[in-house]
């Protein structure tokens, strides 16, 4: 993993679960998740009735992020 991929951008935000529905395909993403470490990506997909978004992490491909897991969405 590159220092990029464990150090979240400076200037992105954080954005809670209830609020993933905001997020659109192609955003950026930085992704914290207790189980298996950090990210950084892009939206492939989001549920707009329930806390699930799909990332494509580079360089690892496409994750389904749940609301209810231990994970911090970040983004530009």
């Amino acid at each position: 993993m590159t220092s990029t991929i464990l150090n979240r951008p400076a200037d992105y935000r954080h954005v809670p679960a209830a609020e993933w529905t905001g997020l659109n395909p192609g955003d950026p993403v930085w992704i914290y998740d207790v189980a298996w470490g950090a990210g950084t990506g892009r939206v492939d997909d989001v549920s707009k009735h329930q806390e699930l978004l799909w990332v494509v992490l580079e360089p690892t491909g496409r994750r389904l992020i749940c609301g209810t897991d231990d994970v911090e969405v970040w983004t530009a």
